[in-house]
C-alpha cells in the first residue's frame, strides 16, 4: 500500500534548544527515523527512510556509473544528510546548526508537506518563495512566438 501524500503548511516556531516540532499530520512516515538534508533552495528536506533511499537512486540514477556527475550526485545529497532514529515524545527533532545557518532559520519556521517529503523553511524565505511561485502560475502558460 502507497503511503499518503504529505501536504499542507504549518508555521511552527523553534526552540532555544533548536528543536522543532514535526506537525501531527506529517508525522506517521517518520516513526522509523527521519533524514534531514540540506535542499537547493535553501531550505531543509525531511526524508523517511525509504523516501531518501529513494531520492539518492533518483538522483544518482540520471548519471552514468563511474562519471564525474555521478560522484558530484552523491556528494552532493550525503554529507549534509544527518540522521535521526525517532522524534523525540512531543514529535520533536534537534536540527543541526549547520542546516539552519544553511537555510537562513532562527525562529519562524514554515514547515510543507512535498507529496513524499517535507520541507523546512525560513518563514521569510517560504513567503518570499512562495510569491515567486505565484508570479510564475500567473505567467501565460504558453507563449509563442508570432509566425
Amino acid at each position: 500500500m502507497q503511503a499518503a501524500p504529505l501536504v499542507g503548511e504549518f508555521e511552527v516556531t523553534l526552540d532555544a534548544k533548536n528543536r522543532v516540532a514535526l506537525p501531527a499530520r506529517l508525522r506517521d512516515p517518520f516513526t522509523q527515523g527521519f533524514y534531514v538534508v540540506q535542499e537547493r533552495e535553501r531550505c531543509l528536506g525531511g526524508y523517511s527512510p525509504a523516501e531518501f533511499q529513494a531520492r539518492l537512486s533518483e538522483d544518482v540514477g540520471v548519471t552514468r556509473a563511474g562519471s564525474a556527475q555521478r560522484r558530484d550526485a552523491k556528494r552532493r545529497l550525503t554529507p549534509t544528510a544527518a540522521y535521526f532514529p525517532h522524534l523525540d515524545a512531543q514529535g520533536r527533532v534537534t536540527l543541526p546548526a549547520k542546516h539552519l545557518e544553511y537555510a537562513g532559520i532562527s525562529r519562524d519556521v514554515t514547515i510543507i508537506g512535498a507529496v513524499d517529503h517535507m520541507e523546512i523553511w525560513d518563514r521569510a524565505a517560504w513567503t518570499e518563495y512562495q510569491a515567486h511561485l505565484e508570479e510564475e502560475a500567473d505567467a501565460p502558460a504558453d507563449v509563442h512566438p508570432a509566425s
